[in-house]
């Protein structure tokens, strides 16, 4: 039997954001910068994950592992193998390709999204707010800011960092990212995606179980490609230190 290393509540929300750092960068288009930042998360990562639980480490582990043995040009390759260059019919990285039927609910939902991060002070201006990496990228803001509300001894804004990560999970990333993180594992069979593919699956079930979300109402796994391409992928909060952002959460480099 394994057992968890013990955690205060600021450890917990810590070590949370930084799984959902390292899933943001995981799924971010990888320049040589995000894969020298997703390295670097890596080596917090290990050590975080064994405050959530022993699937998430285990998967974090490995992640770790298959890093240190590619290079950058190699997960290019493999990045645009899974996720193609404009919009992949097999893997679509967007939530919307999973939840809306017809254009005009696409941007809808889309504008529904970029309105729940502008309520916690965060603007989607160079990405798709449906994009994988920037949910979770909102997640990671959310899970610090609870870590700093906590070492502020704040339990008013702990409350509201909570309750956004619920509903948030539970009207967004979670009805998604199992269906998602399948299908990276099976579109990036032997390549480093798959790895990540299962670190996304194994920390979202802790999380929804962590959070207590209860019975989750997933999108249907028939994905409807009718957006246009998304564009170049640029998440700027993933370019500040953890440090950073504990200390100033709400600030983004201009």
């Amino acid at each position: 039997m394994v057992t968890m290393k013990r955690a205060t509540g600021e450890e917990r929300a810590l070590a949370r954001a930084t799984i959902y750092r390292l899933a943001a960068l995981a799924f971010s288009y990888p320049t040589r910068d995000t894969v020298d930042e997703l390295r670097r998360t890596l080596d917090f990562a290990a050590a975080a994950a064994e405050l959530i639980d022993p699937v998430t480490a285990a998967a974090a582990a490995g992640l770790a592992r298959a890093l240190a043995e590619t290079d950058q040009p190699t997960l290019e390759t493999a990045y645009q193998q899974v996720f193609t260059l404009s919009y992949s019919e097999d893997c679509p990285i967007h939530e919307t390709a999973f939840s809306a039927k017809h254009l005009f609910q696409q941007v809808h939902q889309q504008a529904d999204i970029a309105g729940f991060y502008r309520a916690f002070g965060v603007d989607a201006n160079h990405e798709r707010s449906d994009h994988l990496a920037a949910e979770l990228e909102f997640c990671y803001l959310l899970t610090l800011k609870e870590a700093r509300a906590r070492s502020n001894r704040e339990p008013e804004h702990i409350e509201v960092c909570r309750q956004g990560q619920r509903v948030f999970l539970r009207d967004h990333l979670a009805r998604w990212a199992p269906l998602i993180g399948n299908r990276i594992i099976v579109t990036g069979a032997g390549t480093w995606y798959e790895r990540a593919g299962w670190l996304l699956m194994a920390f979202i079930a802790t999380e929804e179980r962590y959070l207590r979300l209860g019975v989750i109402e997933r999108y249907r796994d028939d994905p409807i490609l009718i957006a246009d391409e998304p564009g170049d992928l640029t998440c700027p909060l993933l370019d500040m230190p953890i440090e950073t952002l504990i200390d100033e959460p709400t600030s983004a480099p201009s």
